[in-house]
């Protein structure tokens, strides 16, 4: 909105305010509409305007002037009133890559057909989403809305600490590549793809026998009794 009206001249015409009209209801968030309300009350207006006469002013440009000054406030309004529209429309919607409810093992299979496509991005995205599905279903991280990255690695360190370095490594690049819009490498998705199975090989163990156990990890589960 301040780029337009810097652009525009503090008094423009009949025909500049109408061009700077449509140039405003030719917004994203006016398509759609066979008729946008604003444009109906325009023309609304327009014509009437051009039906006033003012009598008693006693000069020929006095009537044209006062219908620019209200096509002026008319246009003034539309932009003031526009701008949060244009900003409600644009807002980002909350991101919470770690809520659905998708089995770890489609996670895998996204990262694989991902990175036999050649999307490294989309790998490294998926193969950590499918880490943190797995310790969801394995009890080590209790389900909970809209956690990130960090939170899942430094709440996975605590009953796997064999696994917090490459956790939090995974966590920094899982955010570097959805919201720093940085490109994974192969050699990247090939580290997260490391850390998922080591997570899935580590085993945690109950120590202790009273209300006071907690779990710490094992070495890699190279078999259960």
């Amino acid at each position: 909105m301040s780029g337009l009206l810097r652009g525009a001249p503090l008094t423009p015409g009949a025909g500049e305010a109408r061009e700077l009209l449509a140039r405003e209801l030719a917004g994203r968030e006016y398509r759609g509409q066979a008729e946008p309300w604003l444009l109906r009350v325009w023309n609304w207006l327009t014509e009437r305007l051009q039906r006033v006469e003012v009598p008693g002013i006693g000069t020929s440009w006095t009537g044209p002037l006062l219908v620019v000054l209200l096509l002026v406030a008319v246009v003034v309004v539309v932009l003031l009133v526009a701008g949060p529209v244009r900003r409600g429309a644009r807002a980002p919607q909350s991101d919470t890559p770690f809520d659905d409810l998708v089995p770890s093992a489609e996670h895998h299979r996204r990262a694989d057909t991902a990175a036999a496509a050649g999307d490294w991005s989309l790998a490294v995205q998926e193969r950590f989403r499918a880490v943190v599905r797995s310790l969801e279903e394995r009890a080590l991280l209790e389900r909970r809305p809209g956690r990130t990255a960090h939170e899942v690695a430094e709440e996975a360190a605590v009953p796997l600490p064999g696994c917090a370095t490459g956790l939090r490594r995974a966590a920094r690049t899982f955010d570097d590549v959805r919201y720093g819009g940085r490109t994974a490498s192969p050699a990247v998705e090939a580290e997260v793809r490391r850390l998922a199975g080591e997570v899935a090989a580590t085993r945690p163990q109950l120590l202790g026998a009273g209300p006071d156990a907690h779990l710490v990890a094992g070495g890699p589960d190279r078999g259960r009794p």
